[in-house]
């Protein structure tokens, strides 16, 4: 296959590393995306009351769980608020607080992991368009074994990345579903 007059392309070779390529792309976002997942999890784990009752008054720290990440923001919250003598609202802090640590955790995870799910599509695409281009200009017998094998190219890259991407969105779901269960439990702290 000649391109542009300028490059001779072997269809064969083309083929086998476009496959290669977006099938290794895909598959290593889509570990890194489970990998981010996995560390989502961890911090989603779940202290009892008494342990978010004695962390409240501390400093945040990176080793704390959301949870207790949670009952700290609202608890220095209370604190820097009483100093001017009234207390704001029991639903507006909380509502503060929520929003606040809803987007430290989305920063630190779900986002990233958007971000791996939503380039997996584009991957499998240029999979397919790797595989069409080898249809489209290869010059031989449209019934022969190489233009089988690019049609396969096409469908297998975005079967995969299509499997990936639902897959880790799900996971943001589940990530998500338990973060609002992990900030109700840190915000459930006395004030």
């Amino acid at each position: 296959m000649e391109f542009m007059g300028i490059i001779t392309i072997d269809p064969e070779a083309f083929n086998v590393w476009s496959l290669r390529i977006s099938m290794s792309l895909t598959t290593i976002i889509f570990i890194l995306g489970c990998f981010l997942a996995l560390r989502g999890f961890l911090y989603l784990r779940s202290p009892d009351a008494a342990r978010l009752e004695r962390v409240k008054g501390e400093e945040i720290s990176p080793d704390d769980g959301f949870a207790e990440s949670v009952a700290k923001i609202l608890w220095s919250t209370v604190k820097a608020d009483q100093g001017e003598g009234q207390l704001p609202p029991k639903p507006f802090l909380h509502d503060a607080t929520r929003q606040v640590a809803e987007n430290m955790f989305h920063g630190k995870f779900i986002n990233k992991i958007s971000l791996c799910s939503n380039l997996l599509p584009p991957i499998g695409l240029w999979g397919t368009v790797a595989g069409m281009i080898v249809i489209f200009l290869y010059t031989g017998d449209p019934g022969n074994a190489l233009n089988k094998g690019a049609v396969g190219t096409k469908l297998w890259s975005t079967f995969l990345a299509l499997i990936y991407y639902v897959s880790l969105e799900g996971i943001v779901l589940l990530l998500v579903m338990k973060s609002r269960k992990s900030m109700d439990r840190g915000l459930s702290v006395k004030l």
